[in-house]
């Protein structure tokens, strides 16, 4: 059986990363960018400005090696991770999603066919409010991660204004503008799956790595 990543590694590789007061703002290829909690990490939220600067990005991770500290980059766009006892408020044990969706563009195949993309779906990932900016669409996601999108991502929402932007249904992960007859899944949005039969052309890669750095 041919096995696909959780996640498109191509699209998802870590470029870059910038802090601001709570967040680590990471930098994907495609020009996404996903924000984690720097409270989720002791060490790289006790760090200094120069040791947050010296990491080495693996693509799938990144690594503080002063700080021996990392963050894993499937695990911050799927939500497939263990909260740290500190964050997790009153809950009495780890918090460990257990329901599976899977989204259409095929992920696994097997003799019996194209089953999909396997991702974790729970209630970490549901959009908490939507921001919009002059470059990016902005999900803060309920646990506290940030999910940034370049424009480019819906044109439609590019050029609507804010009354026609704030006018959506969301139903599971999935966002929909009737009016402007727009849908967007987040799952895809997330994992990179957005769009398997033609995916970004190597200079739209190429400016975003030298936007990032």
């Amino acid at each position: 059986m041919d096995e696909w990543p959780i996640i498109h590694d191509e699209r998802c590789h870590a470029l870059a990363v910038q802090f601001t007061h709570e967040q680590a703002m990471i930098h994907l290829a495609d020009g996404r960018m996903i924000g984690v909690p720097i409270g989720w990490f002791t060490a790289l939220k006790g760090a200094t400005v120069q040791q947050r600067q010296n990491y080495i990005s693996y693509g799938s991770s990144l690594y503080w090696e002063d700080i021996d500290d990392g963050i894993d980059i499937t695990a911050m766009l799927t939500g497939m991770y263990i909260v740290p006892v500190l964050q997790r408020e009153s809950r009495p044990k780890p918090h460990v999603p257990t329901t599976r969706v899977f989204l259409d563009g095929g992920a696994r195949r097997a003799s019996g066919g194209v089953e999909g993309v396997p991702f974790v779906h729970d209630s970490r990932n549901i959009p908490k409010e939507l921001h919009f900016t002059v470059e990016h669409l902005i999900f803060d996601l309920a646990d506290g991660r940030t999910l940034c999108l370049p424009w480019r991502f819906s044109l439609k929402l590019a050029q609507a204004n804010d009354r026609q932007r704030q006018n959506y249904q969301r139903k599971g992960l999935t966002l929909s503008w009737e009016k402007l007859d727009e849908t967007m899944d987040l799952v895809a949005m997330l994992t990179g799956f957005y769009d398997r039969a033609q995916p970004y052309p190597a200079e739209t890669v190429e400016s975003t790595r030298a936007a990032a750095t």
